[in-house]
């Protein structure tokens, strides 16, 4: 009789094993960020398109207001007396102002940006995306005087829409946090070229426009489009930026 041949068991060498171990690790090296970057790509489309919405909804407050932007724009601003509710702060957050045109709460949240902290006192509209406003006519803002000597920057209820010499080229809103990476309220402003807090307790600093995107940000301007930017392309010099009404060379 002829006894059977066993068929010879074959396995990868511990050489083997490790060249395939680090050919998956190299591709995950060069995969993940390719990933992380699509997501990423994505986030700022859709933080766009809610800048976009929010330039609209502006648009359509202004029609309805004679073109003349509002007078507040963060529960910050209100009057001392205030009672400190969301009902009560409710007329003073620009969110409330829009929403009848937006009839989306969603937009108010960049993809991109922390969780909001619970509403509570002092914090009951917190949004990612701010206002370019002029504080003069808010005695109890805090740079209500950098304002009244810089009556240029940014829109109250004095500003109408004709006024701006350059509308595609003045902001009215965009991404926005405090230095810190603490969330708006609404406001927006022109740091750190014009005054800059960047070293003050978290309490003190006031939003600015923020990079969340590549190193830039998207902004609603005052023609209702809406574009990404990095920062200092807001900003040739302090005579003419995106941040005045009327810019000079």
């Amino acid at each position: 009789m002829k006894t059977a041949r066993s068929t010879p068991q074959t396995a990868f060498t511990l050489i083997e094993l490790l060249v395939v171990i680090a050919i998956i690790a190299i591709l995950a090296a060069i995969l993940f960020p390719v990933f992380a970057q699509a997501r990423e790509k994505a986030r700022q489309t859709s933080c766009l398109s809610n800048t976009k919405q929010l330039g609209t909804a502006l648009m359509m407050y202004l029609q309805d207001y004679d073109e003349t932007f509002y007078p507040h724009v963060t529960e910050r601003t209100a009057p001392a007396g205030t009672p400190d509710t969301a009902v009560g702060r409710a007329p003073f957050t620009y969110t409330i102002k829009l929403e009848p045109y937006s009839k989306n709460r969603q937009i108010f949240k960049c993809p991109s940006a922390p969780a909001w902290p619970t509403p509570a006192a002092g914090a009951w509209y917190t949004v990612d995306y701010g206002n370019n406003h002029n504080e003069a006519n808010l005695p109890a803002a805090k740079n209500q005087a950098w304002y009244i000597a810089n009556p240029d920057f940014g829109f109250n209820e004095t500003t109408s829409l004709a006024s701006l010499e350059r509308p595609a080229e003045f902001i009215a809103i965009a991404e926005a946090a405090r230095a810190s990476g603490i969330a708006s309220r609404g406001g927006l402003y022109p740091q750190p070229w014009a005054f800059d807090d960047s070293a003050l307790p978290d309490g003190s600093q006031q939003a600015r426009f923020k990079a969340r995107h590549a190193g830039g940000g998207n902004i609603a301007f005052a023609d209702g489009h809406a574009k990404w930017l990095r920062p200092e392309q807001t900003w040739k010099s302090y005579t003419n930026n995106f941040w005045r009404r009327n810019p000079t060379p």
